[in-house]
């Protein structure tokens, strides 16, 4: 402001492209016959958001009254009942498993996001919960243990050794 009282208004500061949000991954959740039903899509800088197809080839940025399905279920489908299912808090994290020959699933929108209908499709099933290190890690693998109890063969809740502060499996392999 001037001292007659007068505002200046400055031209807005173009953002620069490297500003905006881009898509650095997306995670696809599909169904039991293997169909997409949405993407979880990691922005950088690190945000995460969730769209679904719009039946034209194209997306739709929301995912309200969409099924939501455990990661990676066509895979938890096929491998064989006594098969070891590890439970994590995010994508990259079930990625990183699954590369080592490990059968792994996780949720949409990561700690607290874990639906009980989610526990059907781990019944009869051995579990092995690897949660993040930090409160709301050790939270939602009590709620998932929860879930699956009466319904999972077994289930395990395993606080990985010297696993940094907030730090998940990926940080300890």
């Amino acid at each position: 402001r001037r001292s007659s009282g007068t505002v200046i208004t400055l031209p807005p500061t173009p953002r620069k492209a490297a500003d905006k949000p881009r898509i650095a991954s997306a995670y696809d959740y599909r169904d039991e016959a293997g169909a997409l039903v949405f993407q979880v899509v990691r922005m950088e800088p690190k945000t995460f958001r969730q769209r679904r197809p719009d039946g034209n080839g194209g997306w739709e940025w929301k995912v309200r009254g969409t099924r939501q399905v455990p990661y990676r279920l066509p895979e938890l489908q096929a491998c064989a009942l006594d098969s070891l299912v590890y439970v994590v808090e995010g994508e990259k994290d079930a990625d990183r498993l699954v590369s080592l020959g490990l059968v792994a699933t996780c949720n949409a929108g990561g700690a607290g996001k874990w639906r009980k209908d989610h526990a059907q499709f781990l019944q009869g099933r051995r579990v092995v919960i690897l949660p993040d290190n930090d409160e709301a890690g050790q939270d939602h693998a009590q709620k998932v243990a929860k879930s699956l109890q009466g319904i999972a063969a077994d289930v395990r809740n395993v606080v990985l050794p010297e696993l940094p502060d907030k730090g998940d499996v990926s940080d300890w392999l």
